[in-house]
């Protein structure tokens, strides 16, 4: 008998697998709005990625019908226990269908009022955010109260980016102006290359869809002062930045300081950006829920001295909500802080209320809010990174926590400041990996000294602007912030100096970005209650994990791909093979590691190329380089010849096609026309056959339209890549991936 009990040891019953729904169902009857935020959650993602904008009505009418019955139902009779899941299915359909109906609404009021990008609108804007001045421009976002144009007055609820020429009107631009600018307004364009930062998704999540360069004589201020909440609240901002910036500090100092204290980062230098992120405490530079949380901690504080009545009880509710808000209005309202704020104003109105509020409910009630007004936001790194942060303290940090019990009162609060790090780094690590490519390595030690010192400016920072107006006092405040300022970075810096403080280049699909989620999720469980049934499927999804990360390598291994890639005014050729990668540039200047770096860096990434195997070459391929393509020159005068798995290219660097003539036509699949050559496509008939032309981005803008034209004309297939973005070809399958501007 007991050797049957030991055999059988380590097999997992069944009811343990049975329990964990059970015990999922039991938490959600307990927070309502999370049983509304996940339909709705589900209705945006199907309205953002999958439902054509055209669907709203058919919505419309759904979710009418939806609403009616379940009223009708609720009439008709009470629902028994047996009968709750019809009222709860209906009611996941009706949230499904309203976040779905919120996304394709915008979608199609936009797409009602799209602009002609042709004609030269007069706009009337408002700024609403700080001037960012750049060494040639002044980039000032408003917002479009109405256009006028020849046929029609357009009201548009969006914003754009308007880029002004640097003098001395445009840099005294600030919030509330009212500007008359005339200029074309068009879409802000998506990646030009694979794999590229997709700065017009950005925008759009800020309600940010079109963009417009105003000449020196084309816009004026016509009011000087337009006041609404959020104007308010960045000139409040300024005044207090003002504060730094007259204070004597220096210019790095300042810069930190309103990046830590007022969420104001234009002015960081990005070396001092890099330091944070490499360090892994670059969470403390966007202002957030832990700045929040201890404006909260302080105001908690001192209201300890009020006697714990009802009536006192109402007075400290009501300054811990006016010194939160009054927080997120002084540093501007961005989303960040508005979300927090939202969050800890419903935890604390729902314990003053008796009632017990699960942090789980007011997360989810806070995102509800949020989305229901900026559905966009959805998508948004920001968004998505705050919310996993907090979730992870709530849900994670806890369980980490108990696992050890310590006696002492300092061994203590440094094991909850790490348990507190560790959660919120493992909440977002699935998220870092896939978004950012990148994990600090030394984030658990470095937080243990940031996140005490951040707190000790921000405390610092409160009478430095409160006592301002006491000249001795601000001289003794400011150079106290400028040493505590000094103290954060010098650790950072040195640390930087270790090898492999940051892991980069690491990337992984959105399956399993959803695998590390789940096995983040039993991992812990298992951690703290030792089921079985947990550490089970915790491994099962390793194991899926590594199988998937094994089919990509495989097929890293085998990969070729040939890119045309697009780079304002130069002409680049891009080859993968293996893990290895080859850029082949066809003009003259030389393009700069920046540049190359911000365009390709992703799409390596992605394909499994380090920076240090990619090798630059000119027009002429260096000797002694290995390269997995064979190169002719000479054949048609300076032209370069390229032959790769069956492919044939020709680069036309060398307009001699009119003074030469071909006895024969050489059968090519793409021609890429650069610079260096007229718009005459019956030249090049004249020399090849051709499947397609490729005009690449070192083509002017007039004669890139032409060569579109000839092509047209002659019925031959073309690829303008300034228009529609780099040219991909996968090798070997032949098959065609394209990315194209948006």
């Amino acid at each position: 008998m007991a050797a049957a009990e030991k055999k059988h040891k380590f097999i997992v019953p069944l009811s343990s697998f049975k329990s964990i729904p059970m015990e999922l169902l039991q938490s959600l009857r307990k927070m309502p709005f999370l049983r509304i935020v996940i339909p709705y959650l589900a209705g945006l993602a199907a309205g953002i990625y999958g439902l054509p904008h055209q669907s709203v009505w058919i919505l419309t009418v759904v979710l009418i019908f939806l609403i009616s019955l379940m009223i009708v139902i609720r009439m008709s009779e009470p629902i028994s226990f047996n009968r709750t899941w019809i009222f709860g299915a209906l009611l996941f359909l009706i949230f499904f269908l309203l976040g779905a109906g919120n996304v394709l609404f915008r979608k199609a009021a936009k797409e009602h009022f799209t602009m002609s990008t042709a004609e030269m609108h007069t706009g009337r804007l408002v700024v609403i955010d700080n001037p960012e001045i750049r060494e040639e421009s002044v980039r000032v976002v408003t917002r479009i109260l109405h256009l006028d144009s020849l046929s029609q007055r357009n009201w548009l609820c969006t914003k754009a980016i308007i880029i002004f020429p640097l003098d001395a009107r445009s840099i005294a631009i600030t919030p509330g102006n009212v500007i008359i600018v005339r200029a074309r307004f068009n879409p802000v364009p998506g990646p030009a290359n694979p794999g590229e930062f997709d700065y017009s998704n950005y925008l759009a999540c800020r309600d940010i869809d079109y963009q417009a360069w105003v000449y020196k004589n084309g816009w004026k201020v016509v009011e000087k002062n337009k006041r609404n909440l959020k104007i308010l609240a960045l000139q409040s901002r300024d005044r207090l930045l003002y504060r730094f910036r007259v204070s004597g500090m220096s210019h790095r100092t300042t810069a930190v300081l309103s990046a830590l204290t007022l969420g104001y980062k234009t002015d960081l230098e990005e070396e001092t950006t890099a330091l944070f992120t490499r360090a892994g405490v670059v969470h403390i530079m966007a202002l957030s829920g832990f700045n929040v949380g201890l404006i909260f901690l302080m105001v908690n504080f001192c209201l300890g001295l009020f006697p714990k009545s009802k009536t006192f009880g109402f007075l400290r509710l009501l300054i811990a909500l006016t010194a939160i808000w009054s927080f997120a209005l002084i540093t501007g309202l961005s989303a960040s802080v508005t979300r927090a704020s939202v969050m800890i104003s419903l935890f604390l109105t729902g314990r003053f209320i008796n009632r017990k509020v699960h942090p789980l409910n007011s997360i989810s009630a806070s995102a509800f809010l949020s989305l229901v007004i900026s559905p966009f936001s959805f998508t948004d790194v920001g968004f998505q990174l705050s919310y996993l942060a907090v979730l992870g303290l709530i849900y994670i940090q806890p369980r980490l926590y108990r696992l050890i019990t310590l006696k002492y009162w300092l061994p203590d609060k440094v094991w909850m400041l790490f348990t507190v790090s560790v959660a919120a780094q493992l909440a977002t690590v699935p998220l870092t990996l896939y978004y950012f490519h990148q994990f600090p390595l030394f984030f658990w030690i470095t937080n243990l000294y940031v996140v005490p010192m951040v707190s000790l400016i921000i405390y610092t920072s409160v009478p430095f602007f409160v006592l301002y107006w006491i000249g001795p006092v601000r001289a003794i405040l400011a150079r106290m912030l400028e040493f505590m300022t000094h103290a954060l970075l010098l650790p950072l810096e040195k640390l930087e100096e270790f090898p492999g403080v940051l892991m980069e280049g690491i990337f992984i699909s959105r399956f399993q970005v959803l695998l590390l989620f789940i096995m983040l999720v039993t991992a812990i469980r298992f951690l703290v209650q030792r089921r079985p049934a947990h550490g089970l499927v915790t491994l099962t999804v390793l194991l899926v994990f590594l199988v998937a990360n094994g089919f990509r390598l495989h097929a890293i291994n085998r990969q070729q791909y040939l890119t045309v890639n697009s780079i304002r005014g130069t002409s680049v050729l891009n080859i993968i093979s293996g893990r290895n990668s080859r850029i082949w540039c066809f003009s003259d200047q030389p393009v700069q590691e920046k540049v190359l770096q911000y365009t390709f860096e992703n799409w390596w990434i992605k394909h499994g190329v380090c920076w240090n195997t990619v090798c630059l070459m000119n027009r002429f391929i260096p000797a002694g380089i290995n390269i997995p393509f064979s190169v002719q020159r000479d054949i048609i005068g300076d032209n370069v010849f390229i032959c790769m798995s069956g492919l044939r290219l020709v680069i036309c660097t060398d307009d001699v096609f009119t003074r030469c003539r071909s006895q024969s036509k050489i059968d090519v699949d793409y021609v890429v026309v650069t610079n260096h050559i007229k718009p005459a496509i019956k030249k090049l008939l004249g020399h090849f056959n051709i499947g397609t032309v490729i005009i690449d981005s070192s083509v002017g803008f007039y004669e890139s339209g032409e060569w579109s034209t000839l092509c047209n004309q002659n019925g031959v297939n073309c690829w303008p890549v300034r228009e529609k973005g780099a040219f991909v070809v996968e090798l070997g399958g032949r098959k065609k991936e394209v990315t194209s501007k948006r």
